[in-house]
């Protein structure tokens, strides 16, 4: 190889150098766990015990078969059509109302604001929330007592406790999808709405038509980040219910956390987070192949 030739391939794998620390952080603390879940799916472990004893694909054929997965799978669907759909819906109308030309007094005070719940440790929300939902002097049912009304035991009672568990998460959520969308709606130019009253629309009209196809890629970055964020859920539901009562706000997380490390079957639940992440692979390559990220003018 002639002394142009190596400097040549220098030049060309001097780049990957810089990476390789970003890489080999990647490979064991990403890369590698990902991969020791799905072998361990594979084998049957107590975690207290030594032994490994590999069992194949038996444990996705059990867990197929266990009515508790298929219950916290239906309450995850439920908690993540709700929590994605509202604080999408909710985000947007707020940052809409937050981008107005005219003077809004306090206005990056109120961005703040929407935004705070997002970064509050989730621990210290769900605390505030079960003295909120408390049944004796919580907020809720002192409000409804005013009202002449019999308070209830929100958490506790199966008909409300997912209700009042997608609360806290709609108003998580809110924050985080309310600056996506703020950031979205500065970059629309104000040209696209001056020709729409031009041609004789209303707000409602200029909404439909300009607004939301301009934002159209950014709620689909937010609806698949809703979808993982829902299905990882399980800090806050530990707190509130701890999947009680009677499994009605057992999300699939908090399964697979239950079953892995308070049941100590590591085998069975990295089973559960294998068909975690394929649920979440499938829904994210169905947004990419049949919605797409394409701009509004695309």
């Amino acid at each position: 190889m002639s002394g142009f030739e190596m400097t040549r391939f220098f030049r060309t794998i001097k780049p990957f150098f810089y990476l390789l620390p970003s890489l080999v952080i990647l490979g064991l603390f990403a890369y590698y766990p990902a991969f020791s879940v799905f072998r361990l799916s594979l084998f049957k472990w107590e975690f207290i015990s030594p032994k490994m004893e590999f069992v194949g694909f038996d444990q996705f054929v059990r867990l197929f078969g266990d009515d508790r997965f298929w219950n916290s799978l239906w309450v995850t669907a439920k908690y993540t059509v709700g929590v994605t759909a509202v604080s999408l819906f909710l985000g947007l109308i707020l940052a809409v109302l937050l981008n107005q030309k005219k003077h809004i007094p306090g206005r990056s005070v109120w961005r703040s604001i929407y935004f705070l719940p997002s970064v509050t440790p989730t621990v210290a929300i769900a605390m505030v929330w079960m003295l909120i939902f408390n049944p004796g002097f919580g907020i809720v049912n002192i409000a409804l007592r005013k009202l002449g009304l019999e308070g209830l035991n929100w958490l506790a009672d199966m008909r409300w406790a997912l209700f009042c568990v997608m609360l806290l998460g709609i108003w998580r959520r809110m924050g985080f999808n309310f600056l996506n969308y703020l950031a979205a709606l500065q970059n629309v130019s104000e040209s696209l709405y001056e020709s729409a009253e031009i041609d004789g629309a209303n707000g409602f009209e200029k909404f439909l038509y300009i607004t939301l196809p301009m934002v159209k890629p950014t709620t689909i970055m937010l609806l698949i980040l809703g979808v993982i964020d829902s299905f990882m859920v399980i800090d806050q539901i530990l707190i509130l219910t701890g999947g009680g009562p009677g499994g009605s706000t057992e999300v699939i997380g908090q399964f697979m956390y239950t079953t892995a490390f308070r049941l100590a079957k590591l085998g069975y639940g990295s089973a559960i987070s294998v068909v975690m992440f394929l649920i979440i692979m499938i829904f994210t390559v169905f947004q990419w192949r049949f919605v797409g990220f394409g701009t509004a003018e695309e």
